[in-house]
């Protein structure tokens, strides 16, 4: 990570950046992945998978001569070594707006894309915080049925991921997903530029979902968009729970439930519930027996509530750590817990 690297990105000749980032924003295990593998097949677009220097934006709130920023966002993810972007790290960024577009504007034009920004599940619930940061950035949702997700990270615990193993990965999975349509209507309430797209739709009728997405960045449409073949998933996470998106195939047939019947039962509660709430137009899910779904009540809803903001303190407690405490003890700590799980 050499400062005296770094050079202003420079697109590709006859072309110009995109005034403002692209982010493709789902919950956990919503299949964004997936698109992402199609768009970023684009000539035009560069996208990071999961750069997440967000949640440790409060470094930058640190004395410039302390800001190491750099070093903490390595720690955290090693985003830097995955995506091979060392070379691109602004010199004496001040601020997380500056350091983020710095960073991707490069990443983007080693392609000669001009479109350029993250991929991530972790803005979900800071999308009106984004549009304030970013004025002209644009926004593409994907939305999955919340039972499938659930059985997404069900499986994906299933198959030896320790972050889904947590706990309350599936009330922050649950809750937030809520959170993430008001983020989306306060968007919409705004103007800002936002295209929503189905994880089922676009494993059933790729092309069509692609044109759309293509339609709404102002890019022409390539066959080759609509399938996997030849696609960049290097900067993609290894383990057992990305194996689909490594292949070539486009899996549209519903998955083996795993889900214990008491956590389904509750997710499909609360989906009758939003349908209500919502004039039936959202989530994009199906109940077979709509009539026999007991809608959570008040007390359930109240106390998931206070859970879920409960795993969010936990959340930002732990990216402050991860911003302020010495490098050294968290680098210590990290190595015993590693060493403790292999015991």
């Amino acid at each position: 990570m050499n400062p005296t690297a770094y050079e202003s990105p420079k697109p590709a000749a006859g072309t110009s950046m995109a005034p403002g980032p692209l982010f493709i924003v789902a919950m956990w295990r919503g299949g964004s992945s997936l698109l992402y593998a199609f768009l970023n097949k684009h000539p035009q677009v560069a996208l990071t998978f999961e750069a997440d220097l967000w949640p440790l934006r409060s470094v930058f709130r640190k004395p410039a001569g302390f800001c190491d920023w750099a070093a903490r966002w390595e720690f955290w993810d090693g985003a830097i070594t995955r995506l091979g972007i060392a070379n691109d790290l602004p010199p004496g960024a001040k601020d997380y707006a500056t350091a983020f577009t710095a960073v991707h504007k490069a990443f983007a034009a080693r392609k000669g894309a001009v479109i350029w920004g993250d991929k991530s599940p972790v803005y979900y619930d800071s999308l009106p915080a984004l549009a304030r940061l970013f004025p002209q950035a644009r926004f593409i949702i994907q939305w999955r049925d919340p039972a499938a997700t659930a059985n997404a990270i069900a499986r994906a615990a299933h198959s030896g991921s320790a972050y889904f193993r947590q706990r309350g990965v599936y009330l922050r999975g649950l809750i937030g997903y809520e959170v993430l349509k008001r983020g989306v209507d306060s968007l919409i309430s705004r103007g800002q530029p936002i295209c929503q797209v189905t994880y089922e739709e676009l494993t059933s009728d790729t092309a069509k979902v692609m044109r759309e997405v293509c339609r709404f960045l102002e890019i022409p449409y390539r066959d080759e968009l609509a399938n996997l073949q030849g696609a960049d998933r290097s900067t993609i996470f290894k383990g057992a729970h990305h194996t689909l998106i490594r292949g070539d195939e486009i899996v549209s047939t519903p998955r083996t439930v795993i889900l214990d019947q008491a956590v389904r039962q509750k997710i499909d509660g609360y989906v009758k519930l939003w349908k209500r709430r919502y004039n039936n137009e959202w989530p994009p899910s199906v109940l077979t027996d709509a009539d026999d779904v007991a809608l959570p009540r008040l007390p359930q809803r109240v106390g998931d509530q206070v859970a879920y903001r409960a795993v969010r303190a936990v959340d930002q407690f732990r990216q402050v750590c991860f911003a302020y405490a010495p490098l050294a003890l968290l680098q210590s700590y990290r190595r015993r817990k590693r060493n403790r799980s292999t015991c």
